[in-house]
């Protein structure tokens, strides 16, 4: 892998991290205040690998030669460590959500045992299944904010797609008949990846919520490849004025 394409990649990454700590700022506003301290640890602890991979990144911009690789493997690392991290915390917070139902049922039944008009009642593991899951389901309210944060984004790329599209469109045009013949394949294998870009922001906006996290990664994926195209076309453009 090339430097620009481990540069595309890298930035995918980020964008993913930062989906993640947005992930868990999201669960913990439906959290119970015992445990909303235990995910301001974790968000700290996530946002400072994430300026980490960052630095990385800047790094690698920069890198060269025996140093670029050097470099990559650092960033992979941190991504590995970042990975690693998330899903612990996803597995110690999903333990501690049944643990603080488990404790609100058996608390619920004590206060019903000391009351002599009350009748006890069995709690199951699906009661306890059901409640996590209503916990799960309260943080799905600012996900769908920001679903539509994102769809407005994703609306204005569409326009900054097309007016990018166009200039490139007008240099294309502008340059003469022996240049358009030799650049031409570039040419449409950008208007390949503009169209491609456009149906997966298409996709997104029709997709079940499940899907639209991994929809966005492939958009900043494809955005981020379109963009170095452009700029390395507009390159050969000018040098063949």
């Amino acid at each position: 892998m090339n430097k620009e394409e481990f540069k595309a990649k890298a930035n995918q990454t980020i964008d993913e991290v930062s989906a993640k700590i947005n992930e868990l700022k999201a669960k913990k506003e439906a959290a119970s205040e015992d445990a909303k301290n235990k995910y301001d640890d974790a968000i700290k602890s996530m946002k400072e690998k994430k300026s980490d991979l960052e630095k990385k990144y800047t790094e690698l911009e920069n890198a060269t030669g025996d140093k670029l690789e050097e470099v990559k493997t650092a960033f992979s690392e941190a991504s590995d460590s970042f990975k690693e991290g998330f899903a612990k915390v996803k597995s110690l917070f999903t333990i501690l959500i049944l643990s603080l139902v488990l404790v609100s049922c058996n608390s619920s039944e004590a206060s019903e045992e000391n009351t002599t008009e009350a009748e006890p009642e069995e709690t199951t593991m699906e009661d306890v299944k059901d409640e996590a899951a209503d916990l799960i389901d309260a943080s799905k309210a600012y996900t769908a904010e920001e679903i539509d944060k994102i769809r407005d984004e994703l609306k204005n790329l569409r326009k900054e797609l097309e007016t990018k599209a166009n200039e490139v469109e007008g240099q294309f045009k502008s340059l003469g008949k022996e240049a358009q013949k030799e650049l031409n394949a570039q040419k449409k294998k950008l208007d390949q990846q503009r169209a491609e870009l456009d149906n997966k922001i298409e996709e997104f906006n029709n997709a079940a919520d499940e899907r639209r996290k991994e929809l966005k990664s492939e958009v900043n994926q494809l955005k981020s490849a379109f963009e170095e195209s452009v700029s390395t076309f507009e390159k050969e453009m000018e040098d063949k004025k």
